[in-house]
């Protein structure tokens, strides 16, 4: 296994001078509506999407049912990171934790859904979750989202959705943007990017630094709620196009991000805490078109994670602690897109995974492990008049920790009136138990347990459906309609031991869950430029084997915001919120191995932003976050409010 993945990384790593990455490119027949350089964001963009079936389609053609935030949207909302775009998005929630903001799709927690960007998973669980906030989004050109069993064809942690970040790439013969904002916890964000682009190739390079105060929202107490933060990051694409039927792309980034912040443990002691994050990520990727009907794709893919933690305990050393931790991933891919005739589109691929973690919390202090993926999906045109199309889909995953594994999904998709869409798609999802669930060893001698991991341990399973109905009354009008149910089995969780030296933790498949619910919205576009969107989400997520509720699911949630643009002026307002209701929680407060629950209240959040246009490509914008003050310290560590004015120029 060292020898396979040592091979794995080398070949992703070889390209010393990185040509931009960037999503497969569609036809001439597929190409999108081109955006202008300030489109309204209530108006609909034909948009290329690949996620949901890693092969480019016209979004409004999609059988798989895919919600896209174009770049236009992503602008307007004034959002700097993922976890700001994705917070008031329906059906997604962002819950903020200690450890950063994490996703939930359809009830799933973190560890369930599948954060990509242009198709390449992130990498850096802390957790079991993706840290959002260190996805920014100044290089995003849209982002993707599909909700639902995606394991057919992205494998594992794909159990309720995937959300792809798909990176912008040079449009202009010579340009540049910058952005520059300030705010409350001396919060400061600079972003440059610069491009060019020529018949036959283009380029893209940008960076930026961020910094902003630790924040406290229990000023009484010496600790602090959440880190400060001080970070930068670089990255350059850019993609080679010459005569004959060769492409090639690639990209090279690397980030950095340090916190630090303050915590009172359980005995009164004092520790600062601080961490750094690095991250190098590479790609190429070469792709041949065979023939009009068939192109062959491949790529080679590099990241690595590197993080180190501290914990000083102020004036003593006895419980201090360094942690070091390196997560390595490289995956090596080739795809072959074809189509069929005029009814079939036919996407099947190979994948190689290897990764390779060092950690002191595990057990030899390093894992290693390889995945040998096969993958194939059919896009069937059954009918033309009315469109009714199946996708069926199978994907076999052998894997190095747990043998093999198959999932298969059939998607349903029939349009029996101009302006209704049905969609319908069952499917299996996995999720592989990751090297923390397989080999940490943690003691923790300032409250006397242990934490063991489990190699014997199975893959999570999952059995998913979902129903879908878009209406579209009128050109201004979407109403949809989305029903899912997840039935979950061999959940990874605590088995609890009570040895001489304390209590002591064993990872375990011991529970079964069950996830059903369903969203409904409206998108209205009203008179005077206004655009109202409102959404509203029923969740019922259970414990099958204590028929408790999921910790930390709120049962009800309402996100709504209204858009306001005026063009003589320049003008763009907006104002969203969220009420989010009451959650179950079953903390250990005793520390006597037994749950102590409890229901956090319910919250509403609400943020607005107001921007005006001005000559010579400048833009000025005002906005405020949680203006009501919603958060504490012990369910909801969200930023306390926060005001912020900028500037943005485009050149």
């Amino acid at each position: 296994m060292s020898g396979w993945w040592s091979f794995l990384i080398v070949l992703c790593a070889l390209p010393g001078v990185a040509w931009s990455q960037e999503p497969p490119q569609p036809s001439a027949a597929e190409e999108p509506v081109a955006l202008t350089a300030d489109p309204a964001p209530e108006e609909p963009v034909a948009q290329t999407v690949v996620t949901a079936s890693r092969s480019p389609e016209r979004l409004d053609n999609t059988p798989v049912a895919t919600e896209v935030i174009t770049r236009a949207e992503i602008v307007a909302s004034g959002a700097r990171d993922a976890a700001e775009l994705l917070a008031a998005h329906p059906g997604l929630e962002v819950a903020s934790t200690f450890a950063g903001s994490n996703l939930r799709i359809q009830g799933l927690g973190s560890e369930y859904a599948l954060v990509l960007v242009d198709g390449e998973r992130v990498t850096g669980r802390v957790n079991g979750a993706i840290d959002l906030t260190r996805l920014s989004m100044e290089d995003v050109e849209q982002v993707e989202i599909v909700k639902g069993p995606s394991s057919v064809l992205y494998g594992s942690d794909a159990v309720a959705g995937v959300v792809n970040f798909i990176t912008r790439q040079a449009r202009k013969p010579l340009g540049a943007d910058l952005r520059l904002s300030y705010g409350s916890l001396q919060w400061l964000d600079l972003d440059a990017t610069a491009e060019a682009q020529r018949e036959a190739w283009g380029l893209r390079v940008s960076g930026g630094v961020q910094r902003r105060d630790a924040y406290d929202l229990e000023p009484l107490d010496i600790s602090t709620t959440g880190s400060s933060l001080s970070g930068f990051n670089v990255s350059a694409r850019g993609d080679l196009k010459r005569e004959g039927p060769l492409e090639l792309s690639s990209t090279v980034s690397y980030e950095r991000r340090v916190q630090r912040g303050v915590d009172l443990g359980a005995t009164g002691a004092i520790f600062d805490r601080a961490s750094r994050d690095d991250e190098l990520t590479v790609r190429l990727s070469p792709a041949w078109r065979l023939s009009d009907s068939v192109t062959l794709r491949t790529d080679g893919h590099y990241t690595g994670f590197k993080r180190r933690y501290v914990n000083d305990q102020r004036q003593a050393s006895a419980l201090d602690t360094v942690e070091d931790t390196r997560d390595q991933l490289a995956r090596l891919g080739s795809q072959l897109d074809a189509r069929l005739g005029e009814r079939h589109a036919l996407v099947a691929g190979v994948e190689l995974l290897g990764e390779h973690l060092v950690s002191g919390r595990l057990d030899d202090e390093k894992g290693e492990r390889g995945r040998l993926s096969l993958y194939a999906q059919d896009s069937w045109t059954v009918l033309a008049q009315p469109n009714l199309a199946l996708v069926p889909g199978v994907r076999l995953d052998v894997d190095s920790q747990f043998g093999p594994a198959v999932t298969p999904r059939l998607a349903l998709r029939i349009d029996p009136l101009s302006a209704l869409t049905l969609r319908a798609s069952y499917g299996w999802g996995l999720r592989a138990p990751s090297f923390q669930e397989l080999l940490l060893d943690f003691e923790n001698p300032a409250v006397g347990y242990t934490v063991r991991g489990n190699p014997d341990l199975k893959p999570e399973r999952s059995r998913s459906l979902s129903l879908s109905v878009e209406v579209r009354p009128a050109s201004a009008s979407l109403l949809w309609l989305n029903l899912f149910q997840h039935s979950l089995r061999d959940m990874i969780s605590y088995n609890l031991e009570q040895t001489p030296e304390g209590m002591r933790f064993i990872y375990a498949n011991l529970d079964r869950a069950s996830v059903r619910g369903g969203e409904v919205g409206v998108r209205q576009k009203l008179p005077g430029g206004v655009l109202l969107d409102v959404g509203y989400t029923l969740i019922d997520g259970r414990d099958r084997e204590t028929d408790e509720p999921l910790e930390g699911q709120a049962r009800h949630r309402v996100t709504g915001q209204v858009t306001w643009r005026f063009r003589p002026w320049g003008l763009e307002t907006w104002v969203r919120g969220a009420l989010v209701g009451s959650r179950p929680f079953y903390p250990d407060t005793d520390g006597d191995g037994v749950a102590n629950p409890y229901r956090a209240k319910s919250y509403v959040t609400l943020d607005a932003r107001i921007s005006r246009q001005l000559p010579a490509g400048l833009r000025l914008f005002v906005a405020g976050s949680n203006l009501l003050e919603a958060g504490n310290t012990t369910d909801l560590p969200i930023p306390p409010r926060l005001l912020q004015a900028g500037i943005s120029a485009q050149f």
